[in-house]
């Protein structure tokens, strides 16, 4: 990756000829009788240490020293490279397979030449081409979000002709100052588990609605067991980035089934299924929305667009000044972190004739929202990886291990619900919870 001058464009990818990989490849051992603790020290370790984009974007790593054998194999790679968490679907491809004997059958293809390293002055008159364009694409971005604007308008003076569910009253509210908020450090810390599907559908035939329901509801529980036990359970409900599919994000296979946008997560609520209710109707909102092209649902490309506009060393000293002020602490927060639901594969995978037994991610944080949960489906049950910065939220163990028994929690629910296993719809489930309350 090569860099522009003075920071004024987005850097450009040149080939290296005599590229060895051998710097990316390195070696790690567990330390003995540290267990699954220790194994997660070593992943948050790694979480921690950022990328130099001068130096290798990626390292892959072997581990070894696991309890009963097993040995790992930790991808490191920037969100350049990657696309973020919702690009991993694409990468572990080229590395599991579905039969111990198999070669990975989705080797990269042969790509065109990047080219040399551009000259300086190829990189000056590239700076200035790409400052006119970004001119002539900001212009354009304004153009084509008018009509919306316009329509947007219109659906508040004349009302909507197609009207959404009504936002539950838990679900609203101004976002709260929580410990997720606060600065982060140069620490991270992660821990695993792991969710039996079964368990998953058999509450989402209970109830209705899908299996990112059941999980996301799961995960309310969690974070609402973790903020009530350091004391810092809020009035309103924690704001999250999800990724949402029209279908359930554990069958979704293409990037282009997903949606990204902001979801509220009733942590003051402590019945876990009005948390699953208000969760359905918030999330059907979104969906509905989506469908019906309706501006419930910002979709995160369109703020990267507009910030790839931005000179990188602009950006940079914007965020140096800000943080060097203290801007961001007295600014309202504006999300407490990310939740992923990323698909996997229902069926054994193999990496280097071994048994895949899980498969986890530990996601970069985000600052003043330094709350990241990942979960992949994965054969019969769905890994959970949650990473935070320990400085800011001890005790991860708590979050991971409380959203397994927050889907035990639904499942004793799903067990009690009248309807037993038959699907139910929206307003069914809201007239159940609301017997629930009466009784």
């Amino acid at each position: 990756m090569v860099g522009k001058p003075l920071g004024l464009g987005q850097p450009v990818w040149a080939e290296v000829h005599d590229f060895d990989p051998s710097p990316h490849l390195r070696c790690a051992t567990v330390p003995a009788a540290t267990g699954q603790r220790g194994f997660t020290d070593l992943i948050a370790g790694l979480t921690a240490e950022p990328l130099d984009r001068r130096k290798p974007l990626w390292q892959m790593w072997s581990i070894d020293g696991l309890d009963g054998g097993r040995w790992a194999l930790a991808l490191k790679m920037a969100p350049a490279l990657s696309g973020g968490a919702a690009g991993l679907t694409a990468v572990w491809r080229h590395f599991l397979v579905t039969s111990p004997n198999d070669n990975p059958p989705s080797y990269p293809r042969a790509e065109p030449s990047l080219g040399d390293q551009p000259s300086a002055r190829e990189l000056i008159g590239d700076t200035m081409r790409e400052l006119l364009e970004n001119q002539v694409t900001g212009a354009w971005l304004i153009v084509g979000a008018m009509p919306g604007f316009v329509r947007g308008v219109l659906r508040r003076l004349h009302g909507p002709a197609f009207k959404l569910p009504r936002t539950p009253p838990s679900m609203r509210g101004p976002l709260p100052r929580t410990p997720f908020n606060l600065p982060l450090t140069d620490r991270r810390s992660t821990a695993f588990a792991s969710i039996p599907f079964a368990q998953l559908k058999k509450v989402a035939r209970a109830f209705g609605g899908s299996v990112d329901n059941v999980v996301l509801a799961a995960c309310t529980l969690a974070l609402r067991a973790w903020l009530k036990r350091h004391d810092a359970v809020p009035d309103e409900p924690l704001s999250l980035q999800v990724s949402l599919s029209v279908q359930d994000s554990c069958f979704a296979r293409r990037s282009d089934d997903f949606a990204f946008g902001s979801l509220r997560f009733p942590v003051q609520l402590d019945d876990p299924v009005q948390v699953l209710t208000d969760l359905h109707t918030a999330t059907e909102k979104l969906k509905m929305g989506l469908n019906r092209k309706i501006s419930t649902l910002a979709p995160l490309g369109d703020f990267s667009s507009i910030v790839s506009l931005l000179p990188p060393s602009a950006v940079h000293a914007f965020t140096q000044l800000s943080n060097g002020l203290g801007l961001s602490c007295r600014a309202a927060p504006a999300s407490h972190g990310v939740v992923s639901i990323l698909p996997g594969v229902r069926m054994p995978l193999y990496c280097a004739g071994a048994r895949v037994t899980a498969l986890h991610a530990a996601a970069p944080l985000l600052d003043r929202a330094g709350l990241n949960i990942t979960l992949i489906t994965h054969e019969s049950e769905v890994d959970i990886s949650v990473c935070v910065c320990p400085d800011n939220v001890p005790f991860v163990d708590e979050i991971a291990s409380g959203i397994v028994e927050s889907v035990a929690l639904l499942v004793a629910a799903a067990e009690e619900s009248p309807r037993g296993v038959s699907p139910s719809v929206l307003t069914e489930m809201t007239s159940h919870t609301k017997k629930r309350r009466h009784a």
